[in-house]
């Protein structure tokens, strides 16, 4: 964006002489006529052609939203779950880095969040998934974690230990993995939950 700018700031800086530059390579002003003569709708054209290289594009916006998204905060929050995170990761062998990044993008280890769909809890778990997980009361922070992780590693070992398709799958729901031949399906929200997730994960790894 700050290049487009400049470009325009430069054109707007070199006068006449960049109109007429431009108005020649585009075959509205013949070599013997001077800018003088140049139409302006000529001129118009050429801002218009700027204006939409300026113009991002939906892809751009979301690289651009994705790569603004806030950092994990490795703070009391986080500390405050440590010990349940590692027995739940201990347990069903899924890695602590990874049940932190879900927890992060889910509910920002807010253990009282709750989705309009009704997920609850630091690990969003919906009260029937924990329940098809043999785990009772998700408000709780220890058993929604324990059920959380559970459901990932369900879903781990449903992909082969693909992270990306296990992420996906938890977001949407395997059905619509399966749906689609076991691969990303098409689904902005989803893809941009498995980036964020992933984007976590290897900062947690890396503290």
């Amino acid at each position: 964006m700050k290049v487009g700018i400049a470009v325009v700031a430069l054109a707007l800086a070199a006068g006449p002489a960049w109109v007429e530059h431009q108005a020649r390579l585009n075959g509205q002003l013949p070599k013997d006529r001077s800018v003088k003569s140049v139409p302006t709708p000529a001129v118009a054209e050429v801002a218009d052609d700027f204006a939409e290289l300026l113009i991002p594009t939906p892809e751009i916006l979301d690289q651009v939203n994705d790569q603004a998204a806030e950092k994990p905060d490795f703070d009391a929050k986080s500390q405050a779950y440590e010990e349940m995170i590692q027995n739940a990761a201990r347990r069903h062998k899924v890695s602590p880095a990874l049940i932190k990044a879900v927890i992060q993008a889910e509910s920002r280890f807010n253990p009282s969040a709750v989705s309009a769909q009704g997920a609850v809890g630091l690990m969003q778990v919906l009260p029937s998934t924990a329940r098809s997980m043999g785990v009772g009361s998700p408000y709780e922070p220890d058993n929604n974690i324990d059920a959380g992780v559970l459901y990932l590693r369900q879903l781990l070992t449903e992909f082969n230990d693909d992270e990306h398709l296990a992420l996906a799958a938890y977001n949407c729901g395997p059905d619509a993995i399966r749906r689609y031949g076991n691969s990303m399906p098409p689904f902005r929200e989803t893809k941009s939950f498995v980036a964020k997730v992933m984007r976590y994960y290897h900062s947690y790894i890396d503290s």
